[in-house]
């Protein structure tokens, strides 16, 4: 997973000799930032983020202005094309700067931080459930790509009929593998069984390639809706209780560094901008919930990051659909 484009329109910034600025940061990674003594290194760069691991032992993210908000990325006009790994970065007054030279403006930063949907204005059982199955549709009508969202057909069939249930094949084995694995863990997500899920989970971490492996996209998608389901519906016990923290102490002998704490966010309930627009248009209850809309902008996460976060978020609304 990278952090991907926003629902955020790109603003104009010229590139001029004006100096570049952080226009909106997410709390976790302002709280690093503003943390006295502040220095780092940077360890991945790319034409469409840069990460920074500070001295002791976070991580967070320079992201364009175009991609989405999350609690440990800041947004900013600056030329990635300047930073590459190794950089040296610290915090001087109230600039951010790299050890070749570039300081990016931290004065007029705007802090993001998103709060999670309140229990008191829950739609009714019966409300969710409506809007779980729009959503599952529309996924699965306008699935593309080479994913774990092509475990999709397989999400709402039961028992039998999802082990015998044939899927496309992908082009890579990761992705395959990944899927068997997704098939087993479908009946324990329809009993809200998350220790059991989290036992297999362990089949799924570090699954697939790049900075954050669809496996682990998926398990994070799947903690993060049971994280917010729990805490919108307590008297419902959707999801049983689970060891998560033994599953992230073991993930971070299986998978990268910066896959590693995008997931331990994902368990605290913390993502992208678009993954809280989808649980809160889902656990509120308000008028018009548009099912498309919403597919869209998680999938537009990375390329193919968004579908298997959206794949396990779906998993995590399966006691929803199975007992209602």
């Amino acid at each position: 997973m990278t952090f991907s484009r926003t629902l955020l329109s790109r603003q104009s910034n010229t590139v001029s000799s004006a100096r570049p600025t952080i226009k909106l940061i997410g709390a976790k990674a302002n709280r690093y930032l503003s943390a006295p003594g502040f220095s780092g290194q940077v360890i991945a760069a790319g034409t469409q983020s840069a990460y920074i691991a500070t001295d002791n032992g976070n991580i967070l993210a320079a992201c364009p202005m175009d991609q989405q908000p999350h609690p440990r990325s800041f947004l900013t006009d600056l030329d990635f094309s300047t930073i590459h790994v190794g950089l040296r970065t610290s915090v001087e007054g109230a600039e951010l700067r790299f050890s070749n030279g570039i300081a990016l403006d931290l004065s007029d930063r705007q802090v993001w931080n998103r709060q999670p949907p309140v229990a008191s204005r829950a739609p009714p059982p019966q409300t969710l459930l409506s809007r779980c199955e729009e959503l599952f549709l529309t996924a699965l009508n306008i699935h593309e790509g080479e994913n774990l969202g092509l475990a999709l057909p397989i999400l709402m069939m039961d028992g039998d009929a999802a082990d015998s249930g044939n899927l496309r094949n992908s082009t890579s084995p990761l992705i395959d593998a990944g899927i068997e694995q997704v098939r087993r863990l479908l009946p324990l997500c329809r009993r809200g069984n998350l220790q059991s899920v989290l036992q297999l989970a362990d089949q799924l971490i570090g699954l697939g390639p790049g900075l954050t492996p669809s496996g682990d996209d998926f398990i994070g998608g799947l903690i993060f809706m049971s994280f917010h389901l729990n805490a919108t519906y307590p008297a419902e016990r959707w999801w049983g209780s689970g060891d998560i923290g033994g599953l992230l102490a073991r993930s971070e002998l299986m998978t990268t560094q910066i896959s590693h704490v995008l997931l331990t966010d994902l368990a605290e309930g913390q993502s992208h901008a678009s993954l809280h627009d989808l649980t809160d248009a889902l656990l509120t209850d308000s008028e018009g919930f548009v099912a498309s809309r919403h597919v869209g902008h998680v999938t537009a996460i990375g390329h193919g990051s968004g579908w298997d976060m959206l794949t396990g978020m779906l998993a995590g609304l399966l006691p929803v659909v199975c007992r209602v």
